[in-house]
C-alpha cells in the first residue's frame, strides 16, 4: 500500500506584497527518511468539515515548531512577554489535535507542536521563561546556533520515549521561549530538562501514538539515529492499524533503531530509500 501518509503542518511567512506557507525540509526529509510520505498541510480552513477532509486523506500528523499558541485557549490574557501569534494556524491546528485524540490518529509534536497538542489536552503554558522560577536561560537560542546541543534530558523510566530513543539521557537543541505549566488532561511528563526540570516531553498512554518533544529532532535527525527513530515511530503507528500485504515497501523501509546505520551519504542510511 505504499507510504503511510504524514500530514505535515506549516505557517505564514509574510512578504511585502504575498503570504506563504511553507515548511522547513528537515521535517518533511525525517518523514521520508524513516518511511513515510510527507504532506504539507496548508491552513486552508478550520471549518469542522474541511478538516474531516484532510485525516480522510491522512494516516498521521506531525505538528511542526513555529510561533506561540494565543493564550485565550488556556483561559489567559495575553501579557507582554509573549510573542507571535497566528490565530489562524492556532485554530487549524488545534483542530487537528482535538481529532486525533477523539480519532486515535497517531500524532508527534514538535516545539510549539508539544504546547498546541498539550493545550488541546486542557493544558496551560508559562508565557515565557521568565514566569517559572528557576528556570535557567539555555532553552533560548540564537537562530546562527538553532542546530547546536543546548542541554541535557532526562528521559523517564516505562515511557514509550524512552523506549523509543533507548537511551536515561539525551544531549539537545533548544529553541523555545516558553515550557508547560499545566499538563493536559491524560498526559504525562516523559522528558525533563537535567538544568531545571522543566517539562521536555509528553505522551498520552491511553492513546496509540500522542508523542511531543519540546526540541528539534528534525535538526538532528540527519546524524542521530535516536532522533530520527522518533519520526520512525511516528510512521511505524500510522502504519500499524492500516490493511497491509506483509512486506510493503513502506515496511521494508521502516527500520527499528537499532537497525538503523549512518554512513557518509547525505541521507544517513546506509541505503538511498526510493
Amino acid at each position: 500500500m505504499g507510504r503511510p501518509r504524514i500530514g505535515v503542518t506549516s505557517w505564514h511567512h509574510p512578504d511585502r506584497e504575498e503570504r506563504w506557507e511553507y515548511v522547513r525540509d528537515n521535517y518533511t526529509r525525517s518523514v521520508f527518511r524513516a518511511g513515510g510520505l510527507p504532506i504539507i498541510l496548508p491552513m486552508s480552513s478550520h471549518d469542522p468539515v474541511v478538516l474531516d477532509e484532510y485525516l480522510a486523506n491522512l494516516d498521521g500528523l506531525l505538528f511542526t515548531g513555529g510561533e506561540d499558541v494565543h493564550p485565550k485557549h488556556y483561559g489567559e490574557d495575553v501579557r507582554a512577554v509573549c510573542q507571535k501569534i497566528d490565530p489562524v494556524r492556532d485554530e487549524f491546528e488545534l483542530g487537528l489535535a482535538a481529532r486525533a485524540l477523539e480519532r486515535g490518529i497517531p500524532a508527534f509534536g514538535i516545539c510549539r507542536g508539544l504546547q498546541v497538542m498539550n493545550v488541546a489536552c486542557g493544558g496551560t503554558l508559562f508565557q515565557d521563561l521568565t514566569e517559572r522560577p528557576g528556570t535557567v536561560p539555555e532553552h533560548r537560542t540564537r537562530p546562527e546556533d538553532r542546530a547546536r546541543l543546548r542541554h541535557g534530558v532526562r528521559l523517564l523510566p516505562e515511557t514509550r520515549l524512552r523506549e523509543i530513543i533507548g537511551m536515561e539521557e539525551a544531549k539537545v537543541t533548544s529553541t523555545h521561549h516558553q515550557v508547560i505549566a499545566r499538563l493536559g488532561n491524560g498526559l504525562r511528563a516523559t522528558a525533563l530538562a537535567d538544568t531545571d526540570d522543566s517539562i521536555e516531553a509528553i505522551e498520552k498512554p491511553d492513546h496509540p501514538f500522542f508523542l511531543a518533544v519540546q526540541w528539534h529532532p528534525e535538526r538532528m535527525a540527519d546524524h542521530d539515529d535516536t532522533q530520527l527513530a522518533l519520526f520512525q515511530a511516528l510512521v511505524h503507528a500510522a502504519l500499524s492499524p492500516r490493511e497491509r500485504k506483509p512486506d510493503t515497501p513502506a515496511e521494508r523501509d521502516f527500520l527499528p533503531p537499532e537497525q538503523v546505520r549512518t554512513s557518509g551519504n547525505p541521507g544517513g542510511l546506509s541505503r538511498q530509500l526510493p
